[in-house]
């Protein structure tokens, strides 16, 4: 997401993470992969409505950025009074410089890197803005033999290997901490509603149907961590100089 994609809003990123809002299982499932190394001071990047911040939002300060203004907006009215400020910011731009003063340990970055042309850029970017050290947890969506309508519609420039996260993380000068892979049996309902019906949105039922089996799924690869899934977990230690 170049500069200039702070114009091009999309009505269908606010659809998808208004039908996310009420995944409730399934948010706190993901908030619970990168729980914890989240500090106390947070660049949350790509926070979106805030279904992953409000697990945090209680922290010592939660700096929101996202490029959609309608989504922001409806972050501010949900945080309200509390240690949040949202600011309509693109991960890849010089101004997230402004924040390195605030003496953030911690970027949440989580399915935001696949809308980046320059992921590598916006890793660099964001390793600058935090403390020397400090830690970016990030999740992206994993096997690119899965891309499909439902990539596209929400701005996908790709879907990553394991092997090509790691060489971008090394590009930018990141340490890799712990890595996962998330959400394996995501695997088959992404390609059956991605490649074989080649739907564009999920539906509200079928976000509800599957958030009620996240439990079973969480506690499956609680029990044995997955050697696939739908997503990489990175947790990462910026340079230790900026």
């Amino acid at each position: 997401m170049a500069d200039a994609t702070l114009a091009a809003t999309s009505p269908v990123s606010l659809e998808i993470q208004s039908r996310l809002a009420n995944a409730e299982n399934y948010n706190r499932w993901i908030f619970s992969q990168i729980a914890p190394y989240v500090g106390r001071r947070i660049l949350d990047v790509g926070c979106a409505i805030g279904n992953i911040t409000q697990f945090y939002v209680d922290r010592e300060i939660v700096v929101g950025l996202d490029v959609m203004e309608e989504e922001l907006a409806v972050a501010r009215r949900r945080f309200a009074g509390k240690n949040f400020e949202a600011h309509l910011m693109d991960v890849s731009s010089d101004a997230l410089g402004q924040f390195r003063d605030r003496s953030l340990d911690t970027v949440v970055c989580l399915n935001v890197l696949e809308h980046v042309e320059d992921d590598v850029h916006a890793l660099r970017n964001m390793a600058r803005t935090v403390l020397p050290g400090g830690r970016l947890c990030l999740l992206v969506p994993v096997n690119k033999w899965l891309f499909g309508p439902m990539d596209s519609v929400d701005h996908h420039y790709r879907r990553y290997t394991r092997r090509e996260m790691n060489a971008k993380l090394a590009e930018a000068g990141l340490e890799v901490e712990h890595q996962n892979y998330f959400n394996m049996l995501g695997i088959a309902a992404w390609f059956f509603n991605n490649r074989i019906l080649k739907k564009s949105l999920a539906t509200p039922v079928e976000y509800s149907l599957y958030d009620t089996l996240v439990p079973v799924l969480q506690a499956i690869e609680r029990a044995m961590p997955p050697p696939a899934g739908l997503s990489l977990v990175s947790i990462c230690r910026a340079p230790h100089s900026r």
